[in-house]
């Protein structure tokens, strides 16, 4: 490909520390809401990507200093090579004017699936990363020791180590930042006061203070980023070389990589080698992460794998469980692995009755399938995966089941594993009957918009497709609103109906509408053909991490009536058409990229609707 070319070359003339060094300095810009910073589309996959080519080049001799230019440079190829693939989904002209509608619906699921599955992360906090290590690495110790020479548990407190190092530096370095600024404000006050000729400037200012604390500033700047092996040696004895060998990379030791697509190297080894004993990290959360892509990885393709996969269903049950437990009433009735009959058929994996809600709850651990690069095969790899026995229409229907009966006035007799009778559904037209699907992992638009691939009867309810990270956001957000279960059933009434009339590929910004509105009823009763909502959405859950876990401020809602925008709409008219709840459609005026969003988002226009437009 021209643009990977070009960015190879491009990154073949520059020292490795200092890439690094600027990757590291991109992501602190950003956590700390640089707006002055343009951002990458996927920095969770393209910095990767960067890295994995960077390391397949030999360190130059002498090298250059990678900066704001170079950066400046390096950011468009990195975007047009991750958004190159899009061209695989659109139709060229002699396509145009005789295209089926079942060849655009092959290729809104294939790319909508593609762009999901290689251009999104592990979209989770380090205290999330570190509980799935936890939950699904950790009890098999004894076999990652095996494979691999060292455990997860090993290895994971080798990780909280390098990651308090780093933060213990950062912070130490912030503080001699505001030492340094503080002694030059108060030498350049006192030279001002005492009229300094600009000898006397000079001179003054290699004794004073101010140099002093500028001198250690910048040596403390040097260290910023970089993990020694002499000191994992000295704290893990034993395990550090093998733990080094796992997860760093000289440069030029990585193969050359052909395609974003590939496995980035930096992923799975996160500790970019700056010399024999020094590597650096640019971002803590890859640690971790890189872990959890080891393990896994390491026990799936080990004699272990059946003995994985079986503990891997068992822990999101368990996991399943304890959230939904979370979200209702010490008063509901919930069972856990019961069937329909004595004899172990039509099992459930979690059934809850509490508040006016009846919820059948099925976990699904398998991850997304990789979806293949041309649209037609991607499509039917996509659609056999999802009605697969560990698939999400599996999920419903074994869920569905339950809620039809229920719905045509039928007992349902609850048993256990033994065959013993431990209780019974009644049907109850007081109770909504919801199915319920907890994936692993994230399926993007193929969980939050079911109307894409779910084949249902007509009269049948969409069911709730929710992965176990963000239903676990879900649960603290309602723990800290104080909500409960008449909240949830609300949620999950109106939630279930937007499929195919609201779209967004997160579910959690469906989440921040309901929190930051109330309700859904805004975007069901609007009068359009298909609303985006926009990612600042779920920017509430954001805001909760910080307040619960980094002593941020307290998160108040106030909660308003959103303005809506008409996704297909504004694309065919190249302007925002926005949306009256109940009415009809309304042009506004041409909005300036940099005034603030008429969404109510409080964002720039161009951070918000603007974006998701283009």
């Amino acid at each position: 490909m021209q643009h990977l070319t070009e960015l190879r070359k491009l990154l073949a003339n520059y020292s490795t520390h200092s890439v690094a060094g600027w990757c590291f300095l991109y992501h602190m810009r950003i956590s700390h809401g640089d707006e002055s910073q343009k951002r990458l589309t996927s920095p969770a996959k393209q910095i990767p990507f960067l890295f994995s080519v960077l390391l397949s080049t030999p360190e130059p001799a002498p090298p250059s200093d990678f900066g704001e230019p170079e950066w400046e440079r390096v950011r468009p190829i990195l975007e047009k090579l991750f958004f190159a693939y899009m061209r695989l989904y659109m139709p060229t002209k002699d396509q145009l004017g005789n295209i089926a509608p079942e060849w655009y619906r092959v290729r809104e699921v294939s790319m909508l699936a593609f762009l999901h599955y290689f251009n999104s992360g592990l979209l989770a906090s380090t205290q999330q990363i570190e509980e799935r290590i936890r939950t699904y690495l950790i009890p098999f110790d004894n076999e990652l020791s095996e494979c691999l020479g060292i455990s997860a548990s090993q290895a994971l407190s080798i990780f909280q180590w390098i990651s308090h190092r780093l933060q213990k530096t950062f912070d130490g370095l912030h503080e001699l930042a505001r030492a340094e600024r503080e002694a030059r404000l108060n030498f350049l006050k006192k030279a001002e006061d005492k009229q300094w000729a600009l000898e006397t400037l000079r001179a003054a200012a290699s004794t004073s203070v101010y140099m002093e604390k500028a001198e250690r500033l910048f040596s403390e700047m040097d260290k910023i980023g970089i993990v020694s092996l002499d000191d994992l040696e000295r704290d893990f004895p034993g395990i550090a070389s093998i733990f080094w060998q796992l997860f760093s990379v000289q440069r030029g030791d990585a193969p050359e990589i052909r395609y974003p697509t590939e496995q980035s190297i930096y992923e799975v080894r996160p500790l970019v080698r700056i010399s024999e004993r020094e590597a650096f990290c640019t971002v803590a959360n890859g640690l971790f992460t890189a872990l959890l892509l080891v393990g896994e990885r390491t026990l799936l393709q080990s004699r272990y794998r059946d003995k994985f996969l079986r503990g891997r269903d068992k822990a999101l049950e368990a996991e399943a469980l304890t959230k939904i437990k979370a979200l209702l009433s010490p008063d509901a009735t919930i069972w856990s692995e019961v069937y329909e009959t004595p004899d172990s058929q039509y099992e459930h994996d979690i059934i809850a009755i509490d508040n006016g809600l009846c919820l059948i709850v099925e976990a699904k651990a398998s991850p997304p399938i990789e979806p293949f690069r041309d649209p037609d095969k991607a499509f039917i790899r996509l659609k056999d995966f999802f009605r697969a026995d560990r698939g999400i229409q599996k999920a419903f229907e074994q869920g569905n089941r339950v809620v039809n009966k229920l719905k045509n006035g039928e007992v349902i007799p609850l048993y256990d594993k033994d065959g013993r009778p431990v209780g019974q559904l009644l049907p109850d037209s007081s109770r909504l009957p919801v199915s319920v699907c907890v994936t692993r992992d994230n399926f993007g638009a193929l969980a939050t918009n079911l109307s894409l691939l779910l084949e249902k009867d007509i009269d049948d309810s969409y069911p709730w497709v929710v992965n176990i990270i963000d239903l676990s956001n879900f649960v603290e957000a309602w723990s800290y609103f104080k909500w409960g279960p008449s909240e949830f059933k609300k949620y999950l009434e109106q939630r279930i109906v937007l499929h195919g009339k609201v779209f967004s590929d997160d579910e959690l910004d469906y989440t921040g509408f309901f929190i930051r509105h109330g309700s859904f009823v805004p975007a069901i009763e609007a009068h359009a053909d298909l609303l985006q909502l926009a990612p600042q959405y779920s920017s509430i859950f954001d805001e909760l991490y910080n307040h619960l876990y980094l002593g941020g401020p307290p998160v108040t809602v106030e909660q308003t009536r959103p303005l809506l925008m008409d996704l297909k709409r504004s694309i065919a008219t190249d302007e925002p058409v926005f949306v009256k709840v109940g009415g009809q459609s309304t042009s506004h005026k041409k909005i300036g990229r940099n005034e603030r969003c008429p969404c109510g988002s409080g964002k720039k226009y161009k951070r918000c609707c603007l974006g998701v437009k283009q």
